[in-house]
């Protein structure tokens, strides 16, 4: 087990605090890429929000010998795996979800993101042999039913859909591999817990995987770059500094307390956060069934965090 070099944290408890933390910060990261489109395409979006990102990650592994000797002794021994978790983050995560939303409605966008539980689940059972608790299944269960309430019936999303085009079904395809994106991400992450330490982990990945991004770099992007407004400075920087820079690094140290699963399935906070913070500071409606469905997603929730239930899968 390497040497950890982040802040001490114990207790599962507390990290589940943590990760609830996570999701009120990435439920408001919509209002913030809604803003900052305004001026950057979606890829170049992608390079807006990780470029800063990129130069902390290199200031924090290579700032002292230990992080230095971390980050090298990892890439040396899964050199591949850290390249796909750079990959898969930024580059599949976000490129796809941006597709995918530029032609389905934002509810099913947020309806079909919140599958990563459900193929994290899948991968656990078959990549890392995780024992996985028969309660954790059924909650995983009940709490994409307690979002399609959410989304379907709240008022947040899906509104009065009857049908789906062959269009937006293509384009639902590729919002799809956003959530099996992320699912890989935890994944190889989870795979990676007990080789290296979260934060050689976290910042390693991200600095491979913006490398690519840096060839569209121009003179136009620069110039857009330097001449945003208060307000997309702020954006951003919810973005990158507490969206990516923090949240990334709570995410893979709760991989390395818990199991892939229960760090996945709080994903299922993201939609009903998201709404109630537009209610909240934004005045959107609250429905009934909205709180009905949000119940749902807490119970199951509840549910699988628990792990004493007979289980499926082989240690």
């Amino acid at each position: 087990m390497p040497r950890d070099s982040s802040p001490k944290i114990t207790g599962e408890n507390t990290v589940r605090l943590l990760l609830v933390l996570v999701f009120i910060i990435w439920s408001n990261s919509f209002t913030a890429i809604k803003h900052l489109k305004e001026i950057f395409s979606p890829v170049e979006l992608i390079l807006a929000r990780f470029l800063p990102v990129m130069i902390f990650s290199i200031s924090y592994l290579f700032s002292r010998k230990r992080n230095r000797s971390e980050f090298l002794e990892i890439l040396r021994a899964a050199p591949i795996k850290l390249t796909a978790m750079g990959l898969f983050s930024i580059a599949g995560y976000n490129y796809f979800l941006y597709v995918g939303q530029s032609e389905i409605k934002p509810g099913a966008a947020a309806l079909i993101t919140t599958a990563s539980p459900i193929f994290t689940l899948i991968l656990a059972i078959v990549t890392l042999r995780e024992k996985v608790p028969l309660r954790r299944i059924i909650g995983i269960v009940l709490a994409f039913i307690g979002l399609y309430f959410v989304i379907r019936w709240g008022k947040v999303g899906l509104g009065n859909i009857t049908g789906i085009s062959n269009a937006e079904l293509r384009y639902a395809l590729i919002t799809a591999l956003a959530p099996l994106s992320w699912a890989l991400y935890t994944i190889i992450g989870k795979s990676l817990s007990r080789r290296a330490t979260p934060l050689s982990i976290t910042y390693g990945s991200l600095l491979i995987g913006t490398i690519p991004f840096l060839l569209i770099i121009d003179a136009d992007f620069l110039s857009r770059f330097l001449q945003m407004r208060p307000t997309h400075w702020l954006a951003l920087f919810h973005l990158s500094a507490l969206s990516t820079i923090l949240c990334f690094w709570l995410w893979n140290l709760a991989l390395h307390h818990l199991p892939a699963t229960s760090v996945a399935s709080f994903i299922f906070l993201n939609p009903p956060f998201a709404a109630f913070f537009g209610w909240l500071l934004y005045d959107e409606e609250v429905t009934l069934l909205f709180l009905v469905g949000s119940a749902i997603v807490l119970f199951g929730l509840r549910l699988t965090q628990s792990g004493k239930d007979d289980s499926i899968g082989v240690k």
